[in-house]
């Protein structure tokens, strides 16, 4: 059942009735927490998917319902249509009563492309006089409750444009109860003077409460021991020369085989698995060929640049030419040690790449690669940031055998965002305008052509513009 101001609610079998009352059909539906029942006068329209229902809520006052297969493509966007709008208004209630003074001049849960807004959450504006508040809340379902951070800074800077009268300063961010640990672990990092961020959880009452940054908890993150090759020639001396084919370490021991990124085959022990998405117990021979035809479509010159395998993965593409030329990007960099994906997120898997070096001054740099836009960029290296941090304050990087030769300085990681220059989202000055000084973060911009070899086109510090 579809029906606006409400969430969706499933037909389950013994779970719904209809009956006759006063010469009327009446639908009635329940699950654990609602019962609905709406008084059917008509059929407006009756599709494969979907019934469109006419009913009759007061005396003489029809509205429409319908009830939806929402298995079909239609009947998933209608659901997630009246999710949307039945949300949109329990944030309305919720602000309502939070904030009694104020008055809830705008709410929205629709897409605004043209000012980054999706649909992924419901935004708001509040006034009392002049001054304004804008507010964002994360429903139930979302898919990236954390990105609401971003979503709010964005959502607030729009509001600063459109309404020049008001003063606009605090941001108000909802998220469901036992969601809010990730995003105070962003939102703690907001310069409260340029962003003055509060925090609230609720429950499936609607009962909201302030979220103290420092109550979040600890960041979820492993370092695993850094382990090199017992022999450290010997799985170098079984191949063969692949000149196109890079060697590089893992922090288990094992030699991963990638050719500009792409990995295909890894070494262990003397064991060799070769392949793409799978990989097979294989042999060298095998290996060396498949070097070669990858090399081969792999290749930056190549005219054939719709094969698969040359725009699969392309940040594993940046971040080879990266790894070979570090003091490019930043002539600080050395350019070894350099690790991937340490350390290592609980569970989630992440679409940009994460590079950690050192520099000449023993400063650990956090790298983020993305070859294409992504609004999330600046927060996704926070995330990473966060927990290097965390390691790097209780020494487990030393510990574990990270950094072997080198002092590592106790100061907090710097941030680079490498990306093609023309690939960096339009919101991401606001973004890095609201940081707290404390994260230190350049903006990298590259050339289109960055996979025949790295060019910089810009360096910036922080949210300065090109």
């Amino acid at each position: 059942m579809l029906d606006s101001g409400e969430e969706p609610l499933p037909l389950i079998a013994d779970q719904w009735s209809v009956s006759e009352w006063n010469g009327r059909l009446v639908l009635q539906a329940w699950d654990a927490r609602r019962n609905l029942v709406r008084k059917i006068t008509g059929l407006k329209e009756q599709r494969r998917d979907r019934l469109c229902l006419t009913t009759e809520r007061f005396r003489n006052t029809q509205a429409e319902f319908q009830i939806a297969d929402l298995a079909a493509p239609t009947g998933r966007e209608l659901g997630r249509k009246v999710s949307r709008i039945a949300f949109r208004e329990r944030f309305h209630l919720m602000l309502a009563r939070e904030w009694p003074e104020w008055q809830v001049i705008d709410i929205s849960a629709d897409a605004n492309l043209e000012a980054s807004l999706s649909t992924s959450y419901a935004r708001a504006f509040l006034r009392l006089g002049s001054n304004g508040i804008a507010a964002m809340a994360a429903p139930a379902d979302t898919q990236e409750c954390a990105g609401i951070v971003a979503a709010g800074l964005i959502w607030r800077e729009y509001l600063r444009r459109r309404e020049k009268a008001c003063s606009i300063g605090r941001l108000l961010i909802y998220v469901p109860l036992g969601m809010e640990r990730d995003v105070a672990f962003r939102a703690a990092c907001l310069d409260p003077v340029k962003a003055a961020c509060v925090l609230f959880a609720f429950d499936e009452q609607d009962r909201a409460g302030a979220i103290d940054f420092a109550d979040a908890g600890n960041i979820e993150s492993t370092l695993p021991p850094c382990r090199r090759p017992s022999a450290p020639n010997s799985e170098q001396q079984v191949f063969p020369e692949m000149p196109d084919v890079d060697r590089i370490e893992q922090t288990d021991g094992s030699i991963s085989l990638q050719v500009r990124g792409l990995e295909f085959a890894r070494a262990l022990g003397g064991k060799v698995t070769c392949g793409i998405s799978r990989r097979k117990r294989s042999n060298i021979e095998s290996v060396v060929a498949m070097s070669r035809e990858i090399a081969r479509v792999r290749d930056a010159q190549t005219k054939d640049r719709q094969h698969p395998l040359y725009s699969l993965n392309p940040e594993g593409w940046l971040e080879s030419q990266v790894r070979a030329h570090p003091e490019t990007i930043d002539a600080s960099l050395r350019p070894v040690p350099i690790y991937g994906q340490v350390p290592i997120f609980s569970g989630a898997d992440r679409s940009v790449i994460d590079l950690l070096g050192i520099d000449h001054t023993g400063r650990l740099v956090v790298i983020e690669l993305k070859a294409t836009a992504d609004l999330q960029l600046p927060f996704q290296a926070l995330d990473y940031w966060l927990r290097v941090r965390k390691h790097l304050a209780a020494g487990d990087f030393e510990r574990l055998g990270y950094f072997a030769g080198h002092v590592v300085s106790p100061e907090p990681p710097r941030i680079l965002l490498v990306a093609p220059a023309l690939e960096f989202h339009s919101t991401i000055e606001t973004l890095l305008g609201a940081l707290t000084p404390e994260i230190e973060v350049t903006r990298i911009g590259l050339a289109a052509d960055w996979r025949g070899g790295l060019r910089v086109m810009f360096r910036l510090r922080g949210d300065e513009r090109p």
